[in-house]
Parts: structure tokens; C-alpha cells; sequence
């Protein structure tokens, strides 16, 4: 059985969630949002998106957050 390139990334990183999984932190757990985050937008643009790209919508994403916050808390 062949394994693609974008089958094995997925299996890797499945891996890496489990092994982060055994014993966490908020930290990590934070780190493996962010990686699932970051494996999405992947795919939905396609795969194979430049990092800067990629580093670019989570920025944007973060911001978003923090804007919303603040109006939240303002609002409150």
C-alpha cells in the first residue's frame, strides 16, 4: 500500500497529538489547538500553503479574538 505525502503529514501529526496527549500542559494543550488550527487552514487552502501565509491568518485570527474581547468586555 502507497502512502501519499499528505497521508503521512496527517499520520505524523495525529501521532504527535497522541504522544502531547499522555501528559499536558495548558501550554501544550494550547500548542496542539494551534498546530490542529494550523492543519486545517492547510487543507482548506489547498496544502502545501507558504508559512508566511499560513503565519499571516493565525495573526489575523488571534487579533480577531482579542478584538472581540475587548468589545465583549466593553459592552459588558
Amino acid at each position: 500500500m502507497k502512502v501519499t505525502t499528505r497521508q503521512l503529514r496527517r499520520i505524523i501529526k495525529e501521532e504527535k497529538r497522541k504522544v502531547l496527549r499522555e501528559g499536558h500542559t495548558q501550554e501544550e494543550d494550547l500548542w496542539q489547538a494551534l498546530d490542529q488550527y494550523v492543519m486545517v487552514l492547510d487543507e482548506e487552502q489547498g496544502y502545501d500553503v507558504p508559512r508566511d501565509e499560513l503565519r499571516a491568518d493565525v495573526a489575523r485570527f488571534v487579533d480577531e479574538y482579542f478584538k472581540d474581547s475587548e468589545y465583549a468586555a466593553e459592552n459588558n
